[in-house]
């Protein structure tokens, strides 16, 4: 399945998923990725997904759909291995080209909440590494629609910052990935 029918299958699901759109679920699985630890494809296909991310229990377009994931899933995996430098998140755009962040970020935050505990040591305000999050953080909101990060600064300053922050988030990525590295090498050598 292409990502565009992966899109529009997304968009027809009943009762929703927990990602909206192909954007959101790219995002969802950087975070599984490049987590500080395995999470079980079983868990996270059915968090992301509910009752959509079980294969063949509604047929041959379902099954499909859980492929495509999986195939992006292992396409993300990969590069992020073999040349993280080339690591390319999909992004909303408008029709004028305009880079829509939010979604993709919003996907890797409901990840992140899977093992809020795990993430913790870059939810610290008080670590520098937390600085991995900020780019992503800074197009999430919280439960009432409130920016995580605070308001950024009113007028021209503030929206060419928020227009421009995700460029950092492909240089994040992999920081994150070699970040959680160490640990997830002890997870699997035990």
């Amino acid at each position: 399945m292409t990502l565009e029918e992966l899109e529009d299958w997304i968009d027809h699901l009943e009762p929703s998923p927990r990602v909206d759109g192909v954007s959101m679920l790219d995002g969802y699985l950087a975070a599984i990725i490049v987590g500080p630890c395995s999470i079980s494809p079983y868990e996270w296909m059915d968090h992301m997904l509910g009752p959509h991310g079980d294969i063949g229990l509604e047929g041959a377009k379902q099954t499909a759909a859980i492929m495509g994931v999986v195939d992006r899933f292992n396409a993300v995996s990969e590069g992020l291995a073999t040349a993280p430098e080339r690591y390319a998140p999909i992004f909303e755009r408008t029709d004028d080209g305009t880079v829509l962040a939010g979604p993709w970020c919003k996907g890797f935050l409901a990840a992140l909440k899977l093992r809020r505990d795990a993430w913790r040591p870059l939810l610290d305000l008080g670590q520098i590494q937390h600085g991995l999050l900020l780019p992503i953080l800074l197009h999430c909101t919280d439960d009432i629609g409130r920016p995580m990060l605070g308001p950024t600064r009113p007028g021209p300053e503030g929206d060419a910052f928020l227009r421009n922050a995700y460029h950092d988030i492909p240089v994040v990525v992999p920081a994150i990935r070699e970040y959680w590295m160490p640990q997830r090498v002890k997870e699997c050598s035990s």
